[in-house]
């Protein structure tokens, strides 16, 4: 990771830190903390960041609203870690939050991360009214029920099941792609809104290789590299590699990094800090 790179992730992390020193002390806090600071690439909010940053706008006075996508996808890994979802007992190489707590605990991190995403979006000082009206519609779409959690909900319902080509890209689509969708397509409401829909093109391929190279990572890495439970393949669940298998996979990805090359291409992004976090996140080993 580049120098950048370690002071914008050094800044999130100093706002989620700043944000959990604002609850109430408690297990609700302390589950909240296990969660957020457990490690993590903090992918979503460095991508919001790294749009207004490539639109010439200072990303620092924003960070406290990019958190809001952290607690996001928090919440999301807190419920997909439960029993009555993936059952998974280790995330970024340290026990889920029902370990080291419990499972109502858990839920209620996970219920309070949700919440307090959108707070963090209408309590912003620095966003006018109408960016926060879009900012809030953009990440409730791709994160409701037409979106993340439909994904999660397709996912489980593909357990254990033969399923077409076209319904895992769906599942991959609504489930992974759509949070990326949503950090990019935030940080073009400030800063390129006329290129809103664009930058949503960009998530999707973003998405899209993030997860097929996932699935390849998990069929040829340890679970000790990768830091998390291998349930997928416990729990039977189809991803590229057991519908296509491994080479064809990589196939399907190489098509998806083409469709992104010719997108950041349109949009004159290359050799900005956008383009080298890209470059980092899909050439990441766990």
């Amino acid at each position: 990771m580049s120098a950048s790179g370690q002071k914008t992730m050094k800044t999130i992390d100093d706002a989620l830190r700043s944000y959990i020193a604002s609850l109430p002390e408690g297990r609700l806090r302390a589950a909240t903390s296990h969660a957020l600071l457990s490690g993590g690439k903090r992918i979503r909010p460095r991508l919001m960041l790294a749009v207004l940053e490539a639109k010439g706008l200072d990303p620092d006075p924003y960070v406290d609203v990019a958190i809001a996508l952290e607690l996001l996808h928090t919440y999301s890994l807190i419920h997909d870690d439960l029993p009555a979802m993936d059952d998974d007992t280790m995330r970024r190489g340290k026990p889920t939050v029902h370990i080291v707590f419990d499972e109502a605990t858990a839920i209620l991190a996970g219920d309070a991360l949700l919440t307090d995403s959108f707070n963090v979006i209408a309590s912003s000082g620095i966003l006018t009214f109408e960016q926060k009206a879009r900012m809030t519609e953009i990440l409730s779409a791709k994160t409701g029920s037409r979106g993340m959690v439909l994904g999660q909900m397709d996912d489980i319902e593909s357990e254990q099941k033969d399923i077409t080509g076209e319904a895992l890209d769906r599942m991959v689509a609504l489930k992974t792609a759509n949070l990326i969708e949503a950090s990019l397509m935030m940080g073009a409401a400030i800063a390129a809104p006329d290129e809103i829909g664009q930058f949503e093109l960009i998530g999707h391929s973003i998405g899209m290789i993030f997860q097929i190279q996932d699935d390849i990572l998990e069929h040829t890495t340890s679970a000790e590299q990768l830091g998390k439970s291998k349930s997928d393949i416990r729990r039977a669940k189809p991803t590229y590699v057991s519908l296509f298998g491994l080479e064809k996979s990589q196939t399907v990805l190489s098509g998806h990094r083409t469709v992104l090359e010719d997108l950041m291409t349109s949009l004159d992004l290359h050799d900005t800090g956008l383009d080298h976090l890209i470059n980092e996140i899909l050439n990441r080993k766990n």
